[in-house]
């Protein structure tokens, strides 16, 4: 259930998430173009707050946002506007960004895609970025960015040459290539559906047609409200974003477009499997209707015939023929061979 902060003055920092045991993560980077250094800490352990270099880019990645407390002192460090942290802890809240006098706030989703139920599994980032630091905030303890981190540390591309807000970039770009991802699984779980429909329509429901409905609608929600952020952050003049950065902004919002429009044509594919889903179930109804009929038919002259000498007049010509049980016998059976006979000349069959 989503918590909602109603008379609550604006700033007020309420988790919104689920409750959690698991400590908060954080591991802190820094970098230059010679040299990277990388620090982990936990719930408990004393986060020391580097002194800023200019000279050094500085990440702080904290995993897990119950800890209200903690968010906030590692926040207020920063000079994090109030809005922005409480952003960051409300997980419902769509991508954004906005554009302070501390530096440059954008709330964004990750997806995870779970090949056991077909799920697209969300989770909240939040980045705030300034002069030579990068602060990144996950929902869950698992570490989306540790690729990234990894090809820090290993020196590969142009990152330690540059500052925090190609960082931000390259996180962003992260995310938005773990979309193509789920975007990748779903377009595999409507393949595997449209198989199952036209082979055999009893080995699927209708729920997890409706299933792949809810998690192109979770993609489209948090998708298209970042393509709307990344057009103001790309367009925004603050001498913190270098314009050699803004190329490869533009470069990942081209992405996002892609990943929208792929959404749709789902979406449009989705709606032709529920038609493809009905129609085989109609089919399927019709051709039990139709077997049902034929038998129907076929039992209709012979109920004539038994009810006819099921009769208790006293004269009936045919009871007197001394083979009559055996000539009804010939009869029915040769009117349900003839009628069977005509139903195949006619295709009913």
């Amino acid at each position: 259930m989503k918590k909602r902060k109603i008379g609550l003055p604006p700033g007020t920092l309420i988790y919104t998430g689920e409750k959690t045991d698991i400590p908060v993560k954080i591991t802190y980077l820094e970098y230059d173009e010679e040299n990277c250094k990388v620090e982990a800490y936990e719930k408990g352990e004393t986060l020391p707050i580097h002194q800023s270099n200019e000279e050094l880019v500085q990440w702080y990645d904290i995993r897990g946002l119950h800890d209200v407390n903690l968010i906030q002192s590692i926040a207020d460090s920063f000079g994090v506007h109030t809005l922005a942290m409480e952003d960051i802890v409300d997980v419902h809240k769509r991508p954004s960004y906005v554009e302070y006098k501390a530096g440059h706030f954008i709330s964004l989703k990750a997806f995870e895609y779970s090949n056991e139920n077909k799920e697209v599994k969300p989770q909240s980032i939040s980045l705030f970025f300034g002069k030579g630091f990068v602060l990144s905030f996950q929902e869950h303890e698992d570490d989306v960015f540790k690729v990234l981190r990894e090809r820090i540390q290993n020196s590969k591309g142009r990152i330690r040459q540059r500052g925090s807000d190609y960082l931000t970039y390259a996180i962003i770009d992260v995310i938005v290539d773990r979309y193509f991802n789920v975007i990748d699984n779903v377009e595999e779980t409507l393949e595997e559906m449209e198989d199952i429909i036209s082979n055999d329509v009893d080995s699927i429901n209708k729920g997890q047609l409706q299933a792949t409905k809810v998690n192109l609608i979770k993609i489209r929600k948090s998708v298209v409200p970042l393509r709307e952020a990344l057009n103001q952050f790309i367009r925004s003049e603050s001498e913190l974003i270098d314009d050699r950065t803004e190329a490869y902004l533009r470069d990942v919002y081209d992405h996002t477009i892609q990943i929208v429009e792929s959404a749709d044509t789902m979406r449009d594919i989705l709606g032709g499997l529920q038609d493809l889903y009905i129609s085989e179930i109609s089919l399927k109804m019709n051709k039990i209707m139709q077997f049902l009929t034929i038998v129907t038919a076929v039992f209709v002259p012979l109920s004539f015939l038994t009810g006819l000498y099921g009769m208790n007049f006293e004269v009936i010509p045919e009871l007197k023929y001394q083979n009559g049980y055996f000539i009804l016998w010939a009869a029915m059976i040769v009117i349900t061979v003839g009628m069977f006979w005509w139903f195949k000349q006619k295709k009913w069959l």
